[in-house]
């Protein structure tokens, strides 16, 4: 079959005579590179599986080949209609749904190694301290700059947005419960005293078919239209050539 499928290519290709030029086949070697692993060249991986570059060229360029017959089938290029967006968001809603999340930033008293319970509950105190500072009025971020153990001082303590899942329980518990702008009490984790406040909150909500979406939605729609087209084209190359197979004769199988 694949034997078939290869030979029915090639020859669609050379009777329409469609190219491939030396510069799209580099474009596509310099961006297998960049998908490699530090250290590897694209020659150490050739050289490892025996593969000879001129054959991964010729077998590139025939790739390229492909994919312009493909465009042809499709009239010179993808394009993607207002109801397909339409069907394909009704189809796919949950995963537009964008969860809840919390701006919050935090100033971190952390353990060290090795910490007593007693240099634990001296930690505890400098925390509770520094939150009777924010209460009587001082900046959050001048005082997370100062006193935080956390990387994020220094941008005042700000963590940015984040869903639930990503920070530690006690954490993430405090920060989706407290209310906005509020000092919260000192939050214990495996880290260290938090003392944490919620900038913003975005309730959970379903995204609209804008833009935005449709930038997400289009490389599953083109890719679908795309093989959609490569199967009718192979459907039809089977249908107008007479295939032997060995023991069996079939034409347009």
């Amino acid at each position: 079959d694949d034997f078939v499928l290869r030979t029915l290519l090639q020859k669609e290709i050379a009777r329409k005579k469609v190219t491939a030029s030396d510069r799209e086949v580099d474009d596509i070697l310099k961006e297998m590179k960049t998908n490699l692993p530090p250290g590897v060249t694209i020659e150490d991986l050739l050289k490892r599986n025996n593969i000879d570059p001129a054959k991964i060229r010729g077998e590139i360029a025939m790739n390229v080949q492909i994919n312009k017959l493909v465009l042809t089938e499709l009239g010179g290029k993808v394009t993607v209609s207002e109801k397909e967006y339409a069907d394909f968001y009704q189809k796919n809603k949950k995963n537009f749904t964008r969860p809840e999340t919390v701006h919050a930033r935090h100033l971190l008293i952390a353990f060290a190694e090795g910490d007593s319970d007693t240099v634990k509950a001296q930690k505890k105190a400098r925390a509770e301290e520094l939150r009777k500072e924010l209460l009587a009025g001082a900046d959050f971020a001048a005082l997370a700059k100062k006193h935080s153990d956390c990387p994020s001082k220094e941008k005042g303590g700000d963590l940015g947005s984040f869903p639930r899942g990503q920070m530690v329980q006690p954490f993430e518990e405090a920060a989706f419960s407290q209310a906005v702008n509020e000092i919260g009490p000192v939050v214990a984790t495996e880290f260290g005293f938090h003392l944490i406040q919620v900038l913003d909150r975005q309730a959970a909500q379903v995204m609209p078919l804008d833009k935005e979406a449709k930038t997400q939605i289009a490389p599953y729609l083109e890719k679908q239209k795309q093989q959609d087209a490569f199967d009718g084209l192979i459907k039809r190359l089977k249908a107008n050539a007479s295939i032997v197979v060995y023991g069996q004769e079939a034409a347009g199988r």
